[in-house]
């Protein structure tokens, strides 16, 4: 009856802006986290291309934000630039494959990738990526998030890990963090819009999931200004191993 429609729709609500509060925390906190803990917990209660547009509003504020927070984003542009340039093309095949078939195969694969990185980073710590290494991997590095975040929303996970290895500083990673994201973010919303993944109604209710985002950021920004830089990197590469793991979880049980 509508009583327990009421209560249904009241259920719903309270997932969604915990997932949402949960995840602002995280970007707050590492500079990163935001969909990958939230989209798990949204598509308890909605489907994944819903979960993925109720997304794109949080994910752009906060990554704006986060390159306005962080500073040198010139400097950031000048040298990432690359990565933007390509990464609109690996962003439209994500979003075909979201639009046509089945991602959990490619989040397991993601899940795969994240845990050996984090535990070569761990038991490899002075690995870095030279100069010369750079300059090619880094328009790959685009394509690469691309294809990742048209299907799942994770732009952010191969972009991290990326940067993780390039050994940039908290601050520094953060902007660069947060101006590849922002660009990364509006591709993906253009891209949806054209394969019909995002309408109107999404983008109402893409907006008020802003707040609740907002909120659990300013929370993880506070706990960011205590932590030091080998904390926050030690951070870094516990959150990246368990959203691996659940990544691979979600491949293999659902």
């Amino acid at each position: 009856g509508l009583v327990e429609y009421a209560l249904i729709l009241v259920l719903v609500a309270v997932v969604v802006i915990v997932g949402l509060a949960l995840g602002g925390v995280s970007k707050g906190f590492i500079g990163l986290g935001l969909p990958l803990v939230a989209v798990p917990i949204l598509t308890l209660v909605v489907d994944v291309p819903t979960a993925i547009a109720l997304m794109i509003g949080p994910i752009l504020v906060s990554n704006v934000w986060q390159a306005v927070q962080g500073g040198q984003w010139r400097k950031q542009l000048a040298r990432f630039w690359p990565l933007l340039a390509t990464q609109p093309i690996g962003t439209f095949a994500g979003v075909a494959v979201l639009a046509l078939a089945d991602p959990r195969l490619v989040a397991g694969l993601l899940g795969l990738m994240v845990v050996g990185f984090s535990l070569m980073v761990q038991f490899q710590p002075q690995w870095r990526i030279s100069p010369r290494a750079e300059r090619l991997a880094t328009p790959l590095m685009g394509i690469v998030s691309g294809v990742f975040g048209g299907l799942s929303s994770f732009l952010g996970t191969p972009v991290a890990m990326y940067l993780f290895a390039l050994r940039l500083d908290k601050q520094p990673f953060i902007g660069a963090i947060g101006l590849t994201f922002s660009f990364g973010t509006l591709v993906l919303l253009i891209v949806m819009a054209l394969f019909g993944l995002f309408t109107v109604a999404h983008s109402v209710a893409t907006t008020l999931a802003i707040l609740p985002m907002v909120a659990g950021m300013w929370l993880g920004r506070k706990l960011q200004n205590r932590v030091s830089e080998r904390h926050f990197r030690v951070a870094l590469l516990a959150v990246l191993i368990v959203i691996g793991l659940n990544l691979i979880r979600r491949a293999l049980f659902t």
